[in-house]
């Protein structure tokens, strides 16, 4: 009997042991691992609850508990208050971490994180009209969706605003249908108070739409005093109205005197724009002089503006209406680079005398402002130029060298009613090896004012150019025509080694100085070699010093901390979207007028606007739409968080055990108990 007793107790005790070694084996999972490009560990989400709160655990490491690899929480619609307070702002003791956001969060105002250093970055996370405004030193958004139809005043105005430095907002998609007759920005670096610093805009997708016709501003990316800034490898759709400009204060009222455009730049010096893809169609237009910039850079000095591809389209206005285009429409700023751009502008509105087509307009004053290697084309109705300076309010000192330039538009003898590949009204221009080919939509007739290069409107003072090594065809009657006056002379200008080719006559005989004085020599109509060839020493020295440096660094930006399973490398910032190949390379194009895709909605819910040109249609984005498909809109984006080994959750199977095994040994020990009860009796 004593040794029935003692197997029932071991027995007991082994089922007690077993059933503690099942729950502890349930907890502690497989060992953990860190993934090949990251130092932070991968979790897998699907396997946690909502509720949990997931931070490193020590599992030996010290790099993991250094200061470089905080913590990491995940964050969802559920547990959103446990880690924000009741204004939606990240509460300190959460600052500094690696904030993964999971899920769709809808109608929630504005989120603020005010934590210095801290990380942020969604797995399939979509914002339904919920913004955010990120106001302290080093923050990162990577990941995150954003599908807006409201305007966010107590936000600035924007789906997402920078208030502090060095943030990054890198793979991101925003996409804003702004409402009517008010302001919006999809995202806004406002360095109005202190000034913004080091401020990096990567590799995001915006597909914006504004129609303030009468008021409001429509911009979708704003940066006012923001310095040292980074634009790169963006795609930017936006379908904009019409505005007339105000023109109250002149060229000095700021960028705000424009109301609608792409990418807007205002005191920001340093700044860099390189490897964008930037689309501007208009949608609309109700009053005055309606105008439309794709990029305004307004008091921006010591900028690059490179490897762009720039397009604005215009298929609302009529021919014999009147509009006003420009792609890259500068003020004020000097020491700029514009290079290896391509820029387009297609419009059949305009009309004689009246209206605009600029890929390139400088407004003076300007020094060292650099124009080349890009590949420019314009078609439209009405006036029509490639490159367009003046120096009215100022000493205008460009470099314009090696350019594609392709202008069609109409001409007549009216004075403003010009057509060129160049028009500069400067004070000193430097204009070497550009290919220039102008032509009129309407027939030309003599006296019609349609030039390759061009003085031709006069502004005061002397003006000085020396144009050489040029290939220039027009259908006009001067390739280039330097036409000065009593009070705004031609001095020491030259016109030579140039092959040209205008309507009637080639060589020295296409070329023109009036008005001044200059040389014309040794220009041919290419029947034979000019005398002389350019040489890189030829370039000014400003343009020296950057062909020779590295353009294309990623500023230092450390992306390891995203879990990439997607083979792509997520520590340089160049990485383009899937969709971005690179279609600029110096002086090639593979623009054709006419052939871009105009994307409907179900394009969008279907994740296709990351394949090519996306311009919003007139009904915008839907908010249903854009939920349920968010999946596929962000599916080839670099996704955070991936597994590398799971931490797996307690099973099913093992809690059974569990029960099983405790019902068990309480029937043993009744058992045993009615046994014992039965013997004593």
């Amino acid at each position: 009997m004593e040794i029935n007793k003692i197997i029932i107790l071991i027995s007991i005790v082994m089922l007690i042991l077993f059933s503690i070694g099942l729950v502890s084996a349930s907890d502690s999972g497989d060992e953990l691992a860190l993934s090949n490009d990251t130092d932070v560990i991968n979790y897998h989400i699907e396997d946690l609850d909502e509720n949990e709160v997931i931070s490193s655990p020590d599992v030996g490491n010290d790099e993991l508990n250094s200061a470089s690899n905080p913590d990491s929480f995940i964050v969802n619609k559920r547990n959103f208050k446990m880690y924000f307070d009741g204004t939606n702002t990240l509460k300190k003791e959460y600052g500094g971490s690696i904030i993964v956001f999971d899920g769709k969060f809808e109608d929630m105002g504005t989120v603020t994180i005010n934590s210095a250093n801290t990380k942020i970055t969604g797995r399939h996370a979509l914002f339904n009209n919920t913004v955010f405004n990120l106001k302290a030193d080093g923050i990162m958004l990577t990941n995150i969706h954003f599908v807006l139809n409201k305007e966010f005043s107590t936000n600035d105005n924007a789906g997402i605003l920078i208030k502090s430095d060095n943030i990054t907002v890198y793979n991101c998609i925003v996409d804003y249908n702004v409402p009517c007759e008010k302001t919006g920005f999809a995202i806004f670096s406002n360095g109005e108070d202190w000034g913004n610093e080091g401020v990096n805009l990567i590799n995001n997708t915006i597909n914006y739409v504004g129609r303030s016709y009468g008021s409001g501003f429509n911009y979708g990316i704003l940066l006012t005093e923001t310095f040292n800034a980074t634009i790169s490898g963006n795609i930017i759709n936006c379908s904009l109205p019409l505005r007339a400009v105000d023109w109250n204060s002149e060229i000095y009222g700021g960028s705000s005197m424009d109301f609608a455009a792409a990418i807007v730049a205002d005191t920001c010096r340093y700044l860099k724009l390189s490897d964008n893809k930037i689309y501007a169609n208009v949608n609309g237009v109700r009053e005055g002089e309606p105008t439309l910039d794709t990029l305004l850079i307004y008091n921006c000095n010591d900028a690059i503006i490179e490897n762009n591809l720039i397009r604005q389209t215009d298929y609302v206005t009529k021919k014999g209406d009147v509009n006003y285009l420009y792609g890259l429409d500068m003020y004020l700023s000097s020491n700029v680079i514009v290079y290896g751009n391509d820029i387009n502008i297609f419009t059949n509105g305009g009309k004689e005398a009246h209206g605009t087509a600029y890929p390139i307009q400088i407004t003076g004053p300007a020094r060292n402002v650099s124009i080349a290697f890009n590949n420019i084309k314009s078609y439209s109705n009405g006036p029509n130029i490639g490159i367009y300076s003046q120096n009215f309010y100022g000493e205008t000192q460009l470099s314009i060298i090696s350019n594609i330039i392709n202008i069609t538009g109409f001409a007549s003898d009216h004075s403003w009613a010009l057509v060129a590949g160049i028009e500069v009204q400067d004070s000193h221009d430097l204009i070497l090896n550009n290919t220039i080919d102008v032509r009129s939509v309407n027939e030309f007739k003599t006296g019609y004012n349609l030039y390759g290069i061009s003085y031709s409107q006069q502004t005061r003072g002397a003006h000085s150019f020396n144009i050489q090594y040029n290939k220039v065809k027009t259908t006009g009657d001067w390739a280039i025509a330097l036409m000065g006056g009593a009070t705004s002379p031609v001095i020491n200008s030259i016109i030579a080694n140039n092959i040209l080719n205008a309507r009637k006559y080639g060589g020295n005989r296409a070329a023109l100085i009036s008005g001044g004085f200059g040389s014309v020599k040794n220009n041919t109509d290419g029947s034979k070699h000019v005398k002389k060839t350019m040489s890189e020493n030829d370039y000014p020295d400003y343009l020296k010093i950057y062909l020779k440096r590295s353009s294309h660094d990623n500023n230092g930006i450390d992306f390891s901390w995203i879990s990439n399973t997607d083979g792509n490398s997520l520590k340089n910032p160049k990485t383009p979207h899937p969709s971005q190949s690179s279609d600029i390379h110096q002086g090639k194009s593979n623009f054709h007028i006419g052939v871009n895709k105009i994307y409907t909605k179900s394009d969008v819910n279907n994740g296709n606007v990351n394949s090519t040109h996306y311009i919003p249609g007139e009904s915008g984005i839907s908010l249903a739409g854009a939920s349920s498909s968010s999946g596929h809109a962000i599916s080839s984006q670099p996704k955070s968080y991936e597994v590398t080994k799971t931490i797996k959750n307690p099973d099913e199977t093992s809690y059974i055990q569990v029960i099983f095994s405790t019902i068990f040994s309480c029937l043993l020990l009744i058992g045993y108990k009615k046994r014992e009860d039965i013997e004593d009796y």
